[in-house]
Parts: C-alpha cells; structure tokens; sequence
C-alpha cells in the first residue's frame, strides 16, 4: 500500500524542523511513500525547500498563498495526496525509522480504517520540574494513561501521529476547518482530531487503532511549556469541548476527556499526594501537583465561558 504522508508549515524559522521531518520520512524502513508537504504563506520557505529537494520523487510541494489552519492545510494535502493510506505528521516532529512499518502492520493486522501511535516529547531546553506527565497531551505528545499504554480501540489520535484509509474521507468527509490551531498560530481552538474521530465512528460504527509501538518524537521547545501557555491551552481545551459537543451530537463526545479527569482526580493525585509525603523528590512533586490544579481549573472555566459564550 502506498502511504501519504501529509505535513503542513508556514514559517520559516520550522526550516530546520521541517527538514528533519522529511528526511525522517525519507529514512523510513517502509519504501511505499509519499511526502506531501503544504507551505502556506511562505514563498520563501516554500523555495528552500523545493531547491533542497528538487531530486526528491517522493517529495511533494504544494503552496497556497492563503494563511490556512491546521486542519484546512491538511485537507488540501488530503485532496493531493495518492496514497491508499494517509498519515499526518507536524512540521516539528521527527518519526521513528519504524513508524510507517509499524503503522502499516497494524492497518493488515486489525483490518483498521484508522491507526495511531505514540508522541514522544523531545524538550529542546531540558524536561521542566514542573510540567506533570498527565498534561502532555497540552504540548502534543501521549500523556501518562493513555489507552493505558497498549494497543486499543480509542476515539481519536493526536494529530501529529494520526493515519486514516483514503475511504475514511470519502465517505465521512474532510476535516472541520473550524477546529484546530488556525490564523498563523493565533487561535487555540482545538478539538478537530475528536471531531473527526466521533465522525468516522458514526458513520463506521468503528474508531482508531492505537499501537504505542508507531513512534513519533515531537519537539518541545521552552516556549511552549512555559506555565502562562499551558493555562492558555488549557483553557481554551475546556472551551473547545463545548464546540465540540455543539458540532457533534453524540451523547459521548466528550467520555474521553471525562476518563481521564476521573484518573486525574481518583488515581494520579492522590499518588502525587503520596508521593509528597513519602517520596524523595517532594519539591518537583509540589510543583507538579500545583501545575497539574491549576491547569484543572483553566480547564473548568474554558468549559463555563464556552457554555455562557454558546447561551448567548
């Protein structure tokens, strides 16, 4: 089966980034690829890259002289790519040498529409003391749980290690350009992977694969842990549930996100507690705990104003 890979990017500081993404697309251990790369708003990014990989036949560039969000850069890759499979990966991320194998010996395996895989954080300037494992979902990368870390049948993938047959946008549509990170990375609206997730499994009756083992390394800069961005993201993920449960009308859309505020409040607090009591490292742990509350809390208000915001 070919597999197109699809990578969006607008900025020319993600040259490098960018180009660690391709060319660990390039060194994958599966041989049936297409890279499918849509630069939007940068020409000059976009003349870097294409001088860099002229010789390149599985390297496909595509411009669009319009700033676009995350999910509708992705969908003009969708309508691009060949592939019979189509994945997703961000500018800033690097895959494992196994993934697209790994990916597609699960696809043969399950006989899966769609199938994701594990995000690894790469902290560009060291791991904070205190950033708790249970938040990696705000930074993009597979926080403390989830699908307790086996393969499972789970509601949606992260969109930086997410893969779907061409089918599944055939018959259940393209992303909700909506939802997602849009306007140069200006807006934090987010929700468009459960979107599309709860979409696919209404019209399949079936949802993602996730294999832990299809690995991708997601970059962390120190910006992007920095507490006032967290507690930003953090809020608006509480508002975009209630976009979310307003473009969906499933009673379960947002079950997943209940799961894990119940993990939080029943099992990993109470083991930070302990560990604050009994443990070694007390200081980080009271750091940890505090990020981990606070954030809980921006959560809460983001789903209380997107409630007032909706009743208006």
């Amino acid at each position: 089966m070919l597999v197109s890979i699809i990578i969006p990017s607008f900025s020319l500081e993600s040259y490098q980034n960018l180009t660690d993404a391709i060319n660990s697309l390039l060194a994958q251990s599966y041989a049936e690829i297409e890279v499918v790369v849509v630069i939007h708003t940068n020409k000059r990014l976009y003349d870097r890259i294409a001088e860099l990989y002229s010789s390149q036949k599985k390297v496909k560039l595509i411009f669009n002289e319009a700033s676009l969000g995350a999910y509708a850069a992705r969908n003009v890759g969708v309508k691009a790519a060949q592939g019979d499979i189509l994945a997703f990966l961000d500018d800033d991320a690097v895959a494992d040498s196994e993934w697209i194998t790994n990916l597609v010996d699960t696809y043969q395996k399950f006989d899966a529409l769609a199938v994701g895989g594990k995000i690894l954080p790469v902290w560009l300037g060291g791991h904070p003391d205190y950033f708790p494992e249970e938040l990696y979902w705000l930074i993009g990368a597979t926080h403390k749980g989830f699908a307790q870390d086996k393969i499972a049948e789970i509601r949606n993938a992260f969109g930086s290690n997410m893969s779907f047959k061409r089918e599944v946008f055939e018959q259940a549509g393209l992303f909700n350009e909506n939802l997602g990170f849009s306007k140069l990375g200006t807006s934090y609206i987010q929700g468009g992977e459960a979107e599309f997730g709860l979409r696919m499994t209404s019209r399949f009756g079936v949802g993602v694969i996730y294999n832990p083992e299809a690995i991708v390394h997601h970059k962390i800069p120190v910006s992007k842990a920095r507490l006032r961005l967290v507690l930003k993201r953090s809020f608006y993920q509480g508002y975009s549930k209630v976009l979310l449960e307003k473009w969906v009308s499933s009673p379960g859309s947002i079950s997943t996100e209940k799961s894990h505020l119940r993990d939080l409040l029943y099992k990993y607090i109470p083991q930070r507690i302990k560990r604050i009591i009994t443990g070694p490292r007390r200081g980080a742990e009271i750091k940890q705990l505090s990020v981990l509350v606070y954030s809980i809390v921006a959560v809460a208000l983001g789903f209380v104003w997107g409630h007032i915001q909706r009743a208006k």
